[in-house]
């Protein structure tokens, strides 16, 4: 597909940087922001009002914002979405892998894991736009420095006591491969309407042992949270690989050390 204007729904940290990258490559990309500030488009799902900003031609739209909740969602679909998809061009939904639901402790996920959709849920809303042709986007931990200047990182999650349970798995996509993701499904977009793919590195490593190559000491589980039920997954990314092909190389935690 020849992309000339994308719709990006969201300014956030991946956003932010998809638009850098789209326009680079001459793109006329629209964002939107709940105020409309720094140029962009005020737009605000719970807000009709405002949804009289979208631009009216595009080539696709990529939504980075939570899909939720259904019935604004359903709305959209109805007053925008759907020509869209109807024009058989590209719509993208972010989505996150906390979708899946696991019988295992460190249970290997792929696209045809279960998951349980709640009410009030952002999956609602993806599963209502992959039904009308959306491409669903699961996306592992997002790190790495977006173009705003904004980063996010593991080790600093851990140095901040985010981290309660070392034995956990840890599934990332950096945000450079969202972006190049992104880029070859929103050109290839015929190929996987209606589709869910998961993005990640499918390099899957425990906190203890991404703590220990930080060169850092691991602290003891404390008694209450190691006895305490946690979730942990393993998420694979074999369909992505090959929709990028067998040669692209996904940024990897460790080769990024300081």
């Amino acid at each position: 597909m020849n992309l000339q204007k994308v719709l990006i729904l969201g300014s956030d940290f991946v956003g932010s940087s998809l638009a850098v990258s789209l326009r680079t490559a001459g793109v006329q990309v629209y964002c939107t922001r709940r105020q409309g500030e720094d140029g962009a488009v005020q737009f605000v799902l719970e807000d009709e009002d405002t949804w009289k900003n979208l631009p009216q031609e595009v080539d696709g739209v990529v939504w980075t914002l939570q899909a939720k909740p259904l019935s604004q969602v359903q709305r959209l679909y109805d007053t925008y979405i759907h020509s869209i998809l109807d024009a058989k061009k590209a719509v993208i939904v972010y989505g996150s892998v906390g979708r899946y639901k696991v019988d295992e402790v460190h249970q290997w996920v792929d696209e045809k894991t279960k998951y349980t959709i709640t009410e009030g849920s952002r999956e609602e809303g993806e599963d209502f736009l992959q039904e009308k042709g959306a491409t669903v986007f699961v996306i592992a931990g997002i790190w790495g420095e977006s173009k705003n200047g904004q980063s996010r990182q593991p080790k600093s999650w851990f140095e901040k006591g985010f981290i309660k349970n070392f034995d956990k798995f840890l599934n990332l996509a950096h945000v450079d491969d969202i972006i190049k993701v992104t880029d070859e499904v929103i050109r290839r977009s015929s190929e996987f309407r209606g589709q869910v793919i998961n993005v990640s590195d499918g390099n899957p490593m425990q906190w203890k042992d991404i703590i220990k190559g930080f060169g850092l000491e691991v602290p003891e589980d404390k008694p209450a949270a190691a006895s305490q039920t946690y979730v942990s997954r393993r998420v694979q990314n074999n369909l992505l690989q090959s929709i990028m092909g067998k040669d692209y190389k996904f940024h990897k935690l460790m080769d990024a050390k300081e």
